[in-house]
């Protein structure tokens, strides 16, 4: 499997990138709410992938945000562990699909919740991040048996 790309992220996206977080951290629970709610009224058949309470999946998705988020600067660092959660995904049954409708339900849970502050600038960041999580994700799952 080749290497990802580094994260496309200007110093300026991953400034509004961070100091957006902080404010998702401020608001996390309306943001995870939100999040889960768009997520299963655009993608009704991504629900029953969740085997786990929905408050220790959220517990996760806030954890691997952090995680995403500190690790801007050495964003390659993040690829074996980004690789190894993209093929976990494929045995829990998530279709390369699904990560268009994570990322866009995100997105719009995000601008709920942030308001003016998710103004243009700062969803075209966050944007870019998801993407670029996305690709070493589903290049991960594309070939399951293969390790970094």
């Amino acid at each position: 499997m080749t290497s990802a790309p580094e994260l496309p992220l200007t110093e300026r996206q991953k400034w509004l990138v961070r100091e957006s977080f902080d404010s998702v951290r401020e608001y996390e629970t309306s943001v995870l709410v939100l999040f889960y709610g768009r997520l299963f009224e655009i993608a009704p058949e991504a629900r029953p992938l969740f085997k786990i309470d929905i408050r220790e999946q959220s517990a996760k998705l806030m954890e691997t945000l952090r995680i995403v988020v500190e690790a801007l600067d050495r964003f390659a660092e993040l690829h074996p562990q980004l690789a190894d959660l993209g093929r976990k995904h494929v045995t829990y049954g998530v279709q390369p699909y699904h990560y268009e409708r994570l990322r866009s339900a995100l997105l719009w849970s995000l601008g709920q919740a942030l308001g003016l502050e998710f103004d243009r600038e700062t969803r075209a960041a966050w944007d870019a991040l998801l993407a670029a999580v996305s690709e070493v994700m589903l290049a991960a799952a594309a070939h399951p048996g293969a390790a970094n």
